[in-house]
């Protein structure tokens, strides 16, 4: 069966989300809009490979676990079953120095209790109290027989899931990053088309301005030179009259100074619907592992939201990081107490965006930090794992929002 979801999976991305074409003219917004509808679609397409994904990881764990245990047994096990074999070895002779007729060296030279083809003729003369160290031998060693088939078994389990989880998980992101891809393009150029335009129109108000100002003092400097010079014409006997004329007019021209710089390319605008945005700016798939079983007997306090590495992490609304930290358990990971009162945790980053740190304000849609892999996260599954807890509660299952928000 993992092999043929392996191969549906391949499929997907063959045919999942559209590569753009790159656009003659003007980018219109419902380009933008139905390449965010192909970049949710390629994310949805994946929803039955994650949940199988997040299947295969509480599978892995509780054989791990297992693996611990038993192996933990056998270890006790094997000490008992050393102390139990010194007894036998004290009774048999004890048996023979008060005249006993079995042979000690088939004893002493057989690898188990239950190798020992005069076990039977122990039991005819042996008492109750040998009796129950020899059946406790043997059922130590049987349990223990056992529980070595057990481990090794479950040692191939295990690896069988780890390989699947890895072939999931590369297949799960690659697809998610051509999804990306697929948006980032046309959404960035939009961005900077409507920038231009911006620029261009702001550009274009300033000459208007500026050519109406030159026309006015242009307008105002012909009238008062008229005025001047009829006066200086007529000849009177009153008093001569003085006028006086204005300062000659001056004008300033602004050049802008256009200044060029090299940045990374910039992420495309984050979508916000009523006050919030997805907490991962990109394309990303996850299912409800709410409760699910961790590692070190631990039960899953949110949910994992797969993305490419460096994805785009946002405040998912208005409010204060009331912390940043960098643990074992969580990695480099924030707090966002948002302003409806909600508290967020965001775990597992690859880095903090420069300048956050705790005590500081972030509008909804803040770049806040990158998706990464780091604290007890594996290395090949860059993921954010996201907490919710709503005003004046503890935390709940985040799927139901993130996946309004996200999906």
């Amino acid at each position: 069966m993992r092999n043929r979801l392996v191969v549906a999976v391949a499929l997907i991305i063959a045919i999942g989300s559209p590569a753009y074409a790159q656009t003659l003219g003007e980018i219109t917004r419902r380009e933008v809009d139905a390449a965010l509808d192909s970049r949710r679609e390629a994310s949805a397409s994946l929803e039955s490979v994650t949940a199988r994904f997040e299947e295969a990881i509480v599978v892995e764990t509780q054989t791990r676990e297992r693996i611990v245990s038993l192996s933990r047994s056998i270890s006790s096990l094997e000490q008992e079953i050393g102390t139990k074999r010194s007894q036998v070895q004290a009774l048999v002779i004890a048996r023979y120095m008060s005249g006993g007729f079995l042979k000690t060296d088939r004893v002493f030279a057989a690898r188990t209790f239950t190798d020992l083809p005069v076990q039977d003729r122990y039991y005819q003369v042996a008492n109750a109290r040998d009796v129950e160290l020899l059946r406790g031998l043997e059922s130590a060693e049987k349990l223990h027989a056992d529980q070595q088939d057990r481990l090794a078994q479950s040692l191939m389990e295990q690896e069988a899931y780890v390989v699947e989880i890895a072939e999931l998980a590369e297949v799960i992101l690659r697809q998610l990053e051509a999804a990306d891809a697929g948006y980032d393009s046309i959404a960035i150029a939009f961005e900077q088309q409507e920038e231009e335009k911006r620029r261009v129109a702001e550009e274009e108000r300033l000459r208007r301005e500026e050519a109406a100002r030159k026309e006015a003092a242009e307008a105002a400097r012909q009238a008062t030179s008229t005025t001047t010079t009829t006066a200086v014409a007529t000849t009177t006997t009153a008093e001569p009259t003085t006028t006086t004329t204005g300062d000659g007019d001056t004008t300033t021209t602004t050049a802008q100074t256009t200044t060029t710089t090299t940045t990374p390319p910039p992420a495309p605008p984050p979508v916000v619907t009523d006050g919030k945005a997805c907490p991962i700016n990109a394309a990303t798939s996850f299912s409800d592992t709410w409760g699910a079983p961790r590692s070190g007997g631990r039960a899953h306090k949110g949910v994992d939201m797969m993305a490419a590495r460096n994805a785009p992490l946002v405040a998912i609304e208005s409010g204060v990081i009331t912390r940043t930290s960098d643990s074992s358990l969580g990695g480099i990971s924030l707090y966002l107490t948002g302003m409806s009162g909600s508290r967020y945790y965001y775990a597992h980053l690859e880095a903090l965006a420069p300048g956050v740190t705790g005590g500081m304000s972030v509008s909804v849609g803040d770049l806040v930090g990158y998706n990464g892999s780091s604290g007890n996260s594996p290395n090949w599954l860059p993921h954010l794992h996201f907490q919710y807890a709503p005003a004046g509660s503890d935390w709940i299952n985040p799927y139901p929002l993130v996946k309004a928000l996200c999906g």
